[in-house]
């Protein structure tokens, strides 16, 4: 999927490219596609909210899916190979880094790995801790230190995050559950910063995704399960990638 800030020139050039590259879909129905491709139910309701996000617009992930199942219900037929990454000066943030194809979360430990700090990531930009936007640091003092947050996981676990930028537009993220103290913030923590102790990159500069580090990960054996069987989506970036060193 690709990704977009919710602004009215975002989605015009948008809207421009997808009639360049649809040209026997009427217009109004692009429209219609493209806010239910953002999940809203009609476009009316996607524009009262861009109306009311236009000081901070979020980015959102596209659905391609949802977009051509929409033409579809219009009457034209369906394209299983429409992809929105594919259209050109669309002003469209990539999410899917070119080399992650053979990247898959197969095992309960990277699945648990991958929903932790999907689930982090989504905290931290609920929270407005930065934006994914490259160098968009919100933190006090992120031009000097990193910042601690605590949060409870969807099953209701207790978690602490921490949150670092360490250049070239991408963060560090750690994160802990039952976590004991400030030692989230080591880099190599293990169990002394909790049951549990993940840690990964996310990419700011040539899209929006993060890099899949699955190795850096300690579980307790009991909570393993609990954390592989969560249900989380990213919040406008991917969730693999390959690692940058």
């Amino acid at each position: 999927m690709a990704a977009i800030a919710l602004t009215e020139p975002s989605l015009a050039a948008l809207k421009k490219a997808l009639r360049k590259d649809l040209p026997d879909v009427r217009s109004s129905h692009i429209t219609e596609a493209l806010a239910v491709a953002l999940r809203r139910r009609t476009h009316a309701c996607l524009r009262v909210e861009l109306a009311r996000l236009q000081c901070d617009p979020p980015i959102e992930l596209l659905d391609d899916g949802l977009f051509d199942r929409r033409l579809q219900d219009f009457g034209y037929p369906p394209d299983p190979e429409f992809s929105f990454e594919m259209l050109e000066d669309a002003g469209i943030i990539p999410t899917q880094d070119p080399r992650c194809w053979d990247i898959e979360y197969k095992s309960d430990r990277e699945k648990a790995w991958r929903n932790l700090m999907v689930c982090t990531i989504n905290q931290a930009l609920e929270r407005k801790l930065f934006s994914l936007r490259p160098n968009d640091n919100r933190w006090p003092n992120a031009d000097k230190e990193g910042h601690l947050f605590d949060f409870t996981l969807p099953n209701g676990l207790p978690a602490r995050g921490y949150v670092q930028d360490i250049g070239y537009a991408e963060l560090s993220i750690h994160v802990a559950v039952n976590p004991k103290g400030d030692m989230v913030q080591a880099f190599n923590a293990g169990f002394e910063a909790g049951d549990v102790f993940a840690r990964g990159w996310l990419e700011r500069d040539r899209g929006a995704w993060l890099q899949s580090e699955t190795t850096a990960f300690n579980c307790r054996k009991a909570l393993l399960n609990k954390l592989a069987s969560m249900a989380v989506n990213p919040h406008g970036y991917g969730d693999r990638g390959q690692v940058i060193m």
